[in-house]
């Protein structure tokens, strides 16, 4: 599995990525755009049946469209194979039609370091990175060992390589690989510090991603700081949370973007209480982070009915100023100008 996995991303280091709407995009510059929890499984799938695999996407598209690279987290295994683990109170999978909506929205990334890729066992695990490779979707975070679940998804685009690893910090402990099971790859700081190490000579840029904290809390935990600074000590460039399935706060660290949680983005179930999100457009310019645009989402499935629509006017600024009072802790404050919060920034010093 892991020689096949070396070769898939050899492939697709050869592979040029080309953006859709690349005539916006600055040659000098390379955008990422970050975005929340995906999960087409549930609700979703008969909307996907019904409207097309595009369905959800369609209104931020524009938005995902200025970006080089979208990457996201895939909140459950695609398969139709496996059997629900026992004594789990929510058990998530979609059908392949899922890979199609991914590919369609342009998602060349997914994290799979999560509480809910391996419930229904190691042959839906097993699917899922099969459909994902044939779609051309890289994949970080979960494998069939170990080492496979700790392996980077690396691409190159516009010259710079882009290497994303993901970990997971929740529970069940059961859903970690080992060297001979199947699974996730854990947060454990020995962990992170070696792989982003590792793969810190190969590539310009280093994506780290990490499901962590509390669902429906606002604020990070203080291990997701330690942590979050740390991955940025040892090289990461970026670093993206998910999990809680509502925004938490922002930080600049040394140059380097933290989000520490960017909530639902589309997910396969009702509520109240995860009504909004933002795709996250991360700039950079050679190896620093210049600027970070924040698009704020309406993602209440009672109203938007599985398709995440662009907020404006006062619903955009409201979402806005709560992240900036949530990020008050940080000193960081996006800069509201008509729907979008803006961060701009200078190139980290020398030796950080």
């Amino acid at each position: 599995m892991i020689m096949n996995r070396l070769c898939a991303i050899l492939c697709l280091l050869l592979i040029p990525v080309v953006p859709v709407a690349a005539e916006e995009l600055r040659e000098d510059e390379l955008t990422i755009a970050a975005v929340g929890d995906i999960m087409l499984g549930g609700r979703t799938e008969p909307y996907l049946e019904q409207r097309g695999p595009d369905y959800p996407f369609r209104d931020v598209l524009p938005v995902l469209r200025l970006a080089d690279v979208i990457a996201g987290n895939l909140e459950s295994p695609i398969s139709t194979r496996g059997r629900a683990v026992a004594n789990k109170k929510f058990t998530l999978r979609a059908g392949p039609l899922a890979a199609e909506a991914l590919k369609k929205a342009g998602i060349r990334v997914v994290t799979l370091a999560n509480n809910h890729s391996m419930d229904f066992g190691p042959p839906a695990l097993q699917d899922t990175l099969k459909i994902l490779a044939e779609n051309n979707i890289l994949f970080t975070g979960a494998g069939m060992d170990l080492d496979d679940a700790r392996s980077p998804a690396l691409l190159k685009v516009k010259g710079t390589t882009l290497a994303f690893l993901s970990y997971s910090l929740t529970f069940p402990l059961e859903f970690f690989a080992s060297a001979r099971r199947p699974g996730t790859a854990p947060g454990y700081a020995d962990f992170v510090r070696a792989d982003i190490q590792k793969v810190r000579p190969l590539a310009d840029l280093v994506v780290v991603s990490f499901h962590w904290g509390a669902e429906l809390m606002i604020a990070a935990k203080g291990y997701q700081v330690e942590l979050g600074h740390q991955a940025i000590d040892w090289g990461a460039d970026l670093v993206l949370g998910h999990h809680p399935h509502v925004l938490q706060e922002i930080e600049v660290y040394k140059g380097r973007l933290i989000a520490y949680s960017l909530g639902n983005f589309v997910f396969g179930s009702q509520s109240n209480r995860t009504n909004t999100s933002m795709i996250l457009l991360c700039t950079f310019k050679g190896k620093s982070l210049v600027r970070v645009e924040a698009v704020p989402l309406d993602v209440n499935n009672y109203r938007v009915e599985y398709q995440p629509r662009v907020l404006r006017g006062r619903a955009a600024a409201a979402v806005l100023n709560d992240i900036n009072k949530a990020s008050k802790r940080f000193k960081t404050r996006l800069a509201i100008t008509g729907d979008r919060g803006t961060l701009a920034l200078t190139a980290p010093a020398p030796g950080n």
